[in-house]
């Protein structure tokens, strides 16, 4: 009696172990993919673009996604260069995708020579920011009035002109540095919106009058500040 034919067939093993493997290699080269796709928006890198151009910063290598943790973008710490500071931070627990943001840009004592990047307002998750120890010219641009910006750092540069009064409406600061510069006139009075700062540094510029009243309250805000 002829036995009837099934619908299965039955592959060497050597068939078996090469579909295995290959399964393998594309599971791989998938996540390895994913892995390297650049996870920050466009219009973030081309932030980021002018702003190496205004700053003048030369070697932040953008053939590599900067939420990556690429040497360019976040170098090991070192002892020898205790004042160099060269750190893009991004977060990339935003949902619903995952997207990445900038939210820290630490460059200190790295020499640079430009002005201060109006493009630091194309970054809208920016709370971070630390040029100290620069050559930095002009002023503070206008278009920086409009970031949520809680941690903000000039100390010593080459700044100059009045400190604007727009810096007033950066409400979310907590820490503002702007000593050792050339900045002069008299300190605003819009300053005293900034009700949330605990840490404020003017000396060392050409600054004149009296401090206005409008900041008493901030004044003691940060007196409470230092005494915790």
């Amino acid at each position: 009696m002829q036995k009837k034919k099934t619908g299965f067939r039955v592959f060497p093993k050597s068939i078996t172990m090469v579909i295995m493997v290959l399964c393998f290699i594309c599971n791989k080269s998938v996540r390895t993919a994913e892995a390297q796709s650049p996870r920050l928006p466009v219009e973030e890198v081309e932030a980021l673009r002018e702003i190496a151009s205004q700053l003048g910063k030369k070697d932040w290598n953008f053939s590599v996604d900067p939420c990556l943790n690429d040497t360019s973008w976040a170098p090991p710490k070192s002892d020898r260069y205790s004042l160099y500071t060269n750190i893009v931070s991004c977060n990339c627990s935003y949902v619903p995708d995952g997207v990445c943001h900038v939210t820290s840009i630490v460059l200190t004592g790295q020499d640079l020579a430009g002005v201060l990047p109006p493009s630091i307002a194309k970054l809208p998750c920016l709370t971070q920011v630390s040029f100290t120890r620069n050559y930095l010219s002009g002023n503070i641009p206008l278009e920086w009035a409009s970031t949520k910006l809680q941690n903000l750092s000039l100390t010593v540069n080459n700044l100059s002109g009045t400190i604007p009064a727009y810096l007033g409406n950066i409400t979310t600061l907590k820490l503002l540095f702007l000593d050792s510069n050339q900045f002069s006139g008299t300190v605003p009075p819009e300053l005293g919106k900034l009700v949330n700062l605990e840490l404020l540094l003017l000396g060392q510029n050409n600054l004149s009058g009296e401090l206005p009243l409008d900041l008493c309250p901030i004044m003691l805000n940060l007196v409470r500040a230092a005494s915790q």
